[in-house]
């Protein structure tokens, strides 16, 4: 058996592709235009913008020290959003570290320019057991002294076996949903 797609893997990954579709008619509604800027066999590249009601700081301060306040509890590989802890600093973890010793390194912290940008390398999920590369920014661009323009961007690309462009909407609604919950927190907060 193929250890990519052991019992276990494969439903993690349905789960994870059936949250991310049972939201995709609410970001629909949501999105002028598709985050999904390309995709096919070998990768997908997104992107999408959304406006956040808070100073720079604030949503710096939300992606790295509270992060785990608002990650999605159903986007976690061990069930509890508390769990998740991303170092802001060049080769820092974007963890979930659960108290029985279980660890998994979402991704990595490649670079960080304080209340700008975080750029962050690997794949996400389900696509961490693809063997894939990717390239994740989460660029915080100000438009007012209140209010900013919060950018994500996101390329996987490499070989898999499976066609990468499958995982694109998916992949780009989960992501939509986890911001969301982050503007959420940011605004409340």
């Amino acid at each position: 058996m193929n250890p990519r797609n052991t019992p276990k893997t494969l439903a993690v990954a349905g789960v994870f592709i059936a949250a991310a579709l049972s939201v995709q008619t609410v970001f629909a509604a949501e999105t002028t235009s598709s985050p999904v800027v390309d995709a096919a066999p070998n990768g997908f590249s997104l992107q999408f913008e959304q406006t956040i009601s808070a100073t720079p700081e604030q949503v710096y301060q939300a992606l790295t020290q509270d992060i785990g306040q608002w990650w999605l509890a159903a986007h976690t590989w061990y069930g509890s959003s508390a769990q998740m802890t991303l170092a802001a600093t060049a080769g820092g973890c974007f963890c979930e570290i659960a108290p029985d010793g279980r660890e998994t390194e979402h991704l990595r912290v490649v670079k960080v320019e304080p209340n700008q940008l975080i750029r962050l390398s690997g794949g996400l999920g389900p696509l961490q057991g693809e063997g894939l590369s990717g390239v994740m920014d989460w660029q915080i661009l100000s438009t007012t002294e209140q209010q900013v323009t919060f950018r994500v961007s996101y390329r996987v690309g490499g070989y898999s076996p499976n066609d990468l462009s499958a995982w694109a909407a998916p992949v780009a609604n989960v992501l939509q949903q986890q911001m969301r919950a982050m503007q959420t927190f940011v605004e409340a907060n």
